[in-house]
């Protein structure tokens, strides 16, 4: 049996869990305080429901108040007012789940001031003891004022650019249309587009900043689509004249949305394409509707990006708060890119092989709310334009096959379906094919490793064949949508379906 890989392995990547581990390796037992006090930052703990039971000194010092005042007064007295519902409800969520307690909040020191922390909880499961949680809290308040002025740098530093620029662009133009023809007029002309260079990077540092402070905003009109890319398309054809770009797009598209903000996202791709490709002659862009969707592609024949980079790249995309990368790779212009494609509700990813280049696409939804109109069902068959399920009689498996570009909407349309199927056909084992399956579906894999795969295991589910995707931003989705350290059943993705159905009978 090949299997591609199995879900994430239960190990953590930070180094307060590694510590909680060893304290916790045995579980025969109970948590030694003296040592979690010996730890030099703010460790905790509390019991199954939440319920706040020790903390070390070092919390104690930090707050200036003794042990037993701070569990009288409770968590929540300590942290700012702004970030306590927050917090509260993604501790009320992890309670719940049981999955891991993940968050930033500002907690109240003896000096008067708030300082940032990161929190992070896991739940130990004991035998033969309650369970308890065991939580950290890492001070990031220098990192958290470093990325607030690296912010305000970039939105100051973009301004005071803008207008000396403007300036010498203006007398720029000016020299360049009284000057004879000559080697003068020949420099100016050459240095024009590197002034044009710089104002698209100003224009990209605004950008940036207007994203960090949530003031990006869009201006949604009835356009033809199909005119601004052909238009959009001709302009750039005359700026890189190294490569033909070469459109395939269908007439007369209309779309509602930010025409500026959409061609500029047009803009990025292709000069990105030129720009990764420096021996080739070519780009291709080809726009179309597919499924009430409109897809856009961007081909280079370039030198591709490698696996781990397309993984990096995927992570960089998968939340739109990643901000601690969000300046390397590909540069700004893609990050501002996905946040526009984003903000119309859309998805982006990309498909490269090294050597060979690739292909940067992002999909915009034609309608806001998707309607799933089952084509057949029964107590045991399901069929609509997204999935089918199928429960026989005669097998202990379900089978699954999803079918086109999925979104946030039909996956938990198509998950809830699984859940019902396979509690009411009474199954265990799942065949999930995701063959036909192009594009990303990211936004919908938090959601579907924290809400789907706690219900499909409570359903009776016990052993998951994934039949993984061509695409490799679906595989990344998909791996991302099981990564709950809580599951108990067995989930193995396939590259070949004859691999998952042989798995599944020997289960």
């Amino acid at each position: 049996m090949n299997s591609v890989r199995r879900g994430p392995e239960k190990n953590s990547k930070h180094k307060n869990h590694d510590t909680i581990s060893k304290l916790t390796a045995d579980n025969e037992i109970p948590f030694p305080n003296l040592l979690l006090s010996a730890i030099p930052q703010q460790v905790w703990t509390a019991n199954a429901t939440g319920e706040i039971d020790y903390v070390n000194e070092i919390i104690c010092s930090d707050f200036g108040h003794s042990q037993q005042a701070i569990l009288e007064h409770g968590w929540t007295a300590f942290v700012h007012k702004e970030d306590l519902e927050t917090s509260v409800e993604l501790w009320q969520k992890s309670l719940r789940s049981k999955n891991d307690y993940v968050t930033e909040f500002r907690l109240l020191f003896a000096d008067g001031n708030y300082y940032w922390h990161l929190a992070r909880a896991r739940l130990i499961e004991q035998q033969g003891r309650p369970d308890i949680w065991v939580g950290t809290n890492t001070n990031i308040h220098f990192q958290k004022l470093n990325e607030a002025r690296k912010d305000e740098f970039l939105s100051i530093a973009s301004h005071e650019l803008k207008t000396p620029l403007t300036t010498i662009k203006g007398f720029h133009q000016l020299l360049l249309k009284s000057m004879e023809d000559g080697k003068t007029k020949n420099y100016l002309q050459r240095s024009a587009s590197q002034l044009e260079r710089l104002e698209r990077l100003i224009g990209d540092l605004l950008d940036v900043s207007k994203i960090n402070a949530g003031k990006l905003t869009l201006n949604q009109d009835n356009f033809n689509f199909s005119q601004m890319l052909s238009d959009a398309v001709s302009e750039m054809n005359h700026i890189y004249t190294s490569h033909k770009l070469n459109l395939e797009i269908e007439k007369d598209i209309v779309y509602t949305g930010d025409k500026f903000r959409l061609e500029q996202v047009i803009q990025n791709f292709i000069s990105n394409a030129v720009k990764y490709s420096p021996g080739a002659s070519k780009v291709d862009i080809d726009c179309r509707i597919i499924d009430k969707n409109l897809i856009v592609s961007v081909k280079d024949y370039g030198i591709g990006i490698d696996p781990k980079d397309v993984k990096k790249l995927f992570d960089r995309y998968y939340r739109a708060d990643n901000s601690s990368t969000r300046f390397d790779g590909l540069g700004l212009g893609l990050y501002i890119s996905a946040d526009i494609i984003k903000r119309h509700g859309g998805s982006f990813w990309i498909e490269s092989t090294i050597g060979q280049g690739s292909v940067f696409s992002f999909k915009l939804p034609l309608l806001q709310e998707k309607y799933f109109e089952p084509k057949i069902r029964t107590n045991s068959y399901y069929k609509d334009r997204y999935i089918t399920i199928s429960c026989s009689q005669d097998s202990d498996i379900m089978n699954v096959e999803w079918t086109g570009y999925q979104d946030m909407h039909s996956v938990k349309h198509g998950g809830s379906l699984m859940v019902e199927y396979l509690k009411a056909n009474q199954k265990s084992k799942v065949f999930n094919d995701n063959r036909l399956v192009p594009g990303t579906w990211s936004e919908a894999s938090d959601w579907a490793a924290t809400v789907w795969l706690p219900l499909m295991e409570l359903a009776g589910l016990k052993y998951f064949a994934w039949i993984l995707s061509e695409s490799t931003f679906s595989q990344l989705s998909a791996e991302k949508s099981i990564d709950n350290e809580a599951k108990r059943s067995e989930i193995i993705f396939f590259n070949q379906a004859e691999e998952g159905i042989a798995w599944l009978g020997n289960v």
